[in-house]
């Protein structure tokens, strides 16, 4: 009989569930709606109701990917962005074993990404890889000779709240200013485009906005580009990596990538530095799914 991990994809907005070989290939998927806003109850409802749905014979464990600080040893959701205020300390991974009587695994989205990229994508063959996710905000895992690094306290790969600007207006969404989430995100990307234009648009019609010739979206996008390459050049200079994986739907804007590749180059100061390889994720919208199913697997 073929064994399969359940991986679920929790966000504030949706739920990705798939049924996952030990190859990395997602044979069974379905999305549904968290409607996290509805409470506690219809999001547990909801997560039962999606690992259901890709049910397979041979399902051995289960692994959550959440966006936000997860108790990995304990299998329990402490907080996030994308959840209501009450939805704290919640102890999914108890919840679901009770449900499926398999072995639950929990880890923040972020990382599981890096785990997936790793393992099966863009890092495969490589020993040292940071995975960047660009969207709303900015999450990160980091990989060491072969080895998730999670840090004595579970904090390990916070890249998004390294500082970049002591001096800078901009508030990152933990309330500081000057962060890397705060400069080189899509949420950057819209105070940008806002203080240039006096408008709001959000981040994906900026981009667009560019082929239509738009001055202040091309002007604001490279500006994110400049603090995106200073990012990642000091996570370089940091960790000297084999590789440096970005995705999430902000890595999809082209016109980014002249200004941030520019900048890193600047911004290390190591001629083999220059050389690192900074790549696009490979997986696309499967690496939340397969990253989760990779937990049961990595021995912490």
């Amino acid at each position: 009989m073929n064994k399969y991990i359940i991986g679920l994809d929790l966000g504030g907005t949706k739920i990705a569930a798939g049924a996952v070989d030990t190859r990395g290939k997602v044979i069974k998927k379905i999305t549904l709606p968290t409607e996290a806003r509805r409470g506690k109850k219809i999001i547990l409802k909801n997560i039962l109701a999606a690992a259901s749905k890709v049910w397979l014979p041979g399902v051995k464990a289960v692994g959550v990917a959440m966006a936000g600080q997860c108790d990995f040893k304990n299998g329990v959701f402490v907080s996030g962005p994308n959840f209501p205020k009450n939805f704290k300390n919640i102890k999914i991974g108890k919840f679901l074993k009770e449900n499926f009587r398999v072995p639950v695994y929990l880890d923040n989205d972020a990382r599981t990404f890096t785990l997936a990229e790793a393992i099966f994508g863009a890092g495969r063959g490589f020993k040292n890889i940071i995975g960047i996710t660009l969207g709303t905000g900015i999450g990160g895992g980091i990989v060491i000779n072969g080895q998730l690094i999670r840090g004595k306290n579970n904090t390990a790969g916070e890249l998004g709240h390294m500082t970049l600007d002591i001096s800078s207006p901009y508030r990152c969404s933990c309330g500081r200013f000057g962060h890397f989430e705060a400069l080189a995100s899509g949420t950057a990307l819209e105070n940008f485009y806002k203080k240039l234009s006096g408008k709001f648009l959000p981040g994906p019609e900026i981009a667009k906005n560019i082929l239509a010739k738009d001055k202040n979206a091309k002007q604001a996008v490279a500006q994110l580009g400049k603090f995106l390459g200073l990012g990642l050049a000091n996570l370089a200079q940091l960790l000297d990596p084999d590789l440096i994986v970005i995705g999430g739907g902000l890595s999809n804007t082209p016109a980014l990538w002249p200004a941030a590749l520019q900048e890193f180059k600047k911004g290390v100061i190591y001629k083999s530095l220059k050389n690192t390889k900074i790549v696009r994720a490979k997986l696309k919208d499967d690496a939340g799914i397969i990253g989760a199913a990779l937990l049961p697997d990595i021995r912490y």
